[in-house]
């Protein structure tokens, strides 16, 4: 019986997706099981590495997913990171998931969708002009933009784990965040998960 469970685990692959510090994923997934499962894990634009995702786990572990052949959506932790063939691979521990929920995984995915509105992100007396790329329940991505009577995208010299405060109107949000990664390559591009949020 042992044996004819562990086949299963190793012989299921199913397709899905994974939504983690404001980038929703493709990923092949593996060695499925009642806990969790095993996943590949297509890179994205600022997740593009293992080591991407390492310290991403170091700030928050939880990611969404959306397992398609199990019609399986919810929340898994993320408890292992392996780089392996010039592959991603995780390990996912199921944490709140349903069942037979592809329509409330597109339902959530919608509320993601990309939604650009102007704000204000303020840091160390610096105040400096955003403008949001996708939003969620859990944070924002932003990305700095020049604007009137506030410090050039340039000047900005944050670093991941920084705490900030964010105000948009346009948004109806008042919040402090985290950053949870900053692009390397614009160094003005980053993923801010709220820490306490109030309305603007």
């Amino acid at each position: 019986m042992v044996e004819n469970r562990q086949a299963y685990r190793k012989n299921l692959i199913s397709s899905g997706q994974l939504y983690a510090a404001g980038e929703l994923l493709n990923f092949i997934g593996y060695d499925v099981s009642v806990k969790g499962m095993s996943v590949e894990v297509i890179p994205g634009s600022f997740l593009a590495d293992a080591e991407d995702f390492e310290n991403l786990v170091k700030e928050n572990a939880t990611v969404e997913i959306f397992v398609k052949d199990l019609m399986l959506t919810g929340e898994a932790d993320i408890i292992w990171v392996v780089n392996e063939d010039d592959a991603i691979h995780l390990g996912l521990e199921f944490k709140n998931v349903i069942y037979n929920a592809e329509k409330l995984w597109h339902k959530r995915r919608y509320f993601r969708k990309s939604k650009r509105a102007p704000g204000l992100l303020l840091a160390d007396e610096q105040k400096f002009a955003f403008e949001s790329i996708n939003i969620s329940v859990d944070g924002m991505m932003i990305h700095l933009v020049e604007g009137d009577e506030v410090s050039k995208p340039k000047d900005a010299k944050f670093s991941v784990g920084f705490v900030v405060k964010i105000i948009s109107q346009a948004l109806s949000i008042k919040a402090v965040a985290k950053i949870a990664w900053i692009d390397t390559e614009t160094k003005t591009t980053m993923g801010l998960r709220y820490l306490s949020v109030e309305n603007a």
